[in-house]
Parts: structure tokens; C-alpha cells; sequence
């Protein structure tokens, strides 16, 4: 074989790596949630949109207990939050959850962490790392983001007690006033869900 001709299959063995490399990263990233940083409160996000009924799930607790979306209707409003440990931003909104958490939760409001994709173990680990006290709902196989069209993490929502989507908020913002302001909209939001509903 000649010099040209070996460096011309080189090539198109090369190019044709490349290829099926490129199609495998972009499948894996077009099925994994990303992660968005600063995001904001939005009127609709996949297939969840503010006005609309919510889908059941079902599903469990990292303590292994059943939890399904539908038993907390005409109970409770419910605050729904995708993230997960990888997740940069995600981490950032956890102190900020927790204190919604703390103030809301004795007073009609259900808060559940869901996380996306990954390891019970791996969970467990990061939360008692974390000192994370919020319950955590496992979306191992990604069943209800990928029901929710979940894109990108972490991603906020919160249920009325009627089962609509009261509120979106995507992302997590990078500067400190930025957050501050985004936990007062979702405490707003809270506190008015809570009063109207007569809790």
C-alpha cells in the first residue's frame, strides 16, 4: 500500500471515530438535564405550564418510602425542586429551600427534592454531607423529569392543592441580591397560595 493511500484510510478512519464520538456526546447531553445557572421565574418550562394541571408521580423517598404527587391534594401546596449533586447551582439554592422549608412547612406547604438521575447512595452520601434536611424524592431512571420535559437543573415548581402549576422557576442565580430576590418571589408566591387556600 501506498504512503498516499494508507494516510487517505488514516483519515477516514480518524473522521469516522469522530463522527460516532460526536453522535454519542450529543445524544447523551440531549437526554441528560443540564445544568443553567441564573434563569428566572418562566410561564412555562418542557411540558409544565402555569395554569395547567400537573401529572401524578410516583415514586419514593431516599428513605425508601412510597411517595406519590396526588396524595398531598387538597392538603397541601407542594414545592417541587430537580437537582442534583453534580450540579453547581443546584447546591447554591439549597440554603436558600431549606429556610423556605423551615418557614413553610408546618403551614401547608410540602417540599420535595427531586433528584434526577442518579445513585441512592450517592444521594444519601451528599445529603448527610450537606446536613440537607428537605425530603428527597429519587428520580433515579429520570421517570418524572423526563414526564415533565426537565431540561435543565436545578428547576423549581410549585402545585397548588387544586394539582395546578401555581409557579415555574428555572435556574439559580450567581449574585447574592439576585438570589435574595428570588426567594422573596417564591416566599410571595407561598404565602399567598397558604392565605387563599384558608390554611
Amino acid at each position: 500500500m501506498s504512503r498516499r493511500r494508507l494516510i487517505w484510510v488514516l483519515a477516514g478512519i480518524f473522521l469516522a471515530a469522530f463522527t460516532v464520538w460526536i453522535h454519542y456526546e450529543v445524544k447523551v447531553n440531549l437526554q441528560q438535564p443540564v445544568e443553567i445557572s441564573a434563569g428566572g421565574s418562566v410561564e412555562q418550562s418542557g411540558n409544565l405550564a402555569v395554569g395547567e394541571e400537573i401529572p401524578d408521580f410516583s415514586s419514593v423517598d431516599l428513605d425508601g418510602a412510597n411517595v406519590t404527587l396526588s396524595e398531598f391534594r387538597n392538603r397541601d401546596v407542594v414545592v417541587l425542586d430537580f437537582w442534583a449533586s453534580w450540579c453547581q447551582p443546584c447546591i447554591r439554592s439549597m440554603p436558600s429551600l431549606e429556610a423556605l422549608n423551615e418557614e413553610f412547612e408546618h403551614r401547608g406547604a410540602e417540599f420535595l427534592a427531586v433528584n434526577v438521575g442518579e445513585d441512592p447512595e450517592v444521594v444519601r452520601e451528599f445529603v448527610e454531607d450537606m446536613a440537607f434536611s428537605v425530603r428527597v424524592v429519587m428520580d433515579e431512571k429520570e421517570d418524572i423529569s423526563g414526564a415533565y420535559g426537565v431540561r435543565g437543573i436545578p428547576q423549581l415548581v410549585i402545585v397548588g392543592r387544586d394539582g395546578g402549576v401555581e409557579h415555574i422557576e428555572t435556574g439559580y442565580p450567581p449574585l447574592t441580591r439576585f438570589a435574595e430576590l428570588r426567594e422573596q418571589r417564591l416566599r410571595e408566591v407561598l404565602e399567598d397560595l397558604i392565605e387563599a387556600d384558608g390554611a
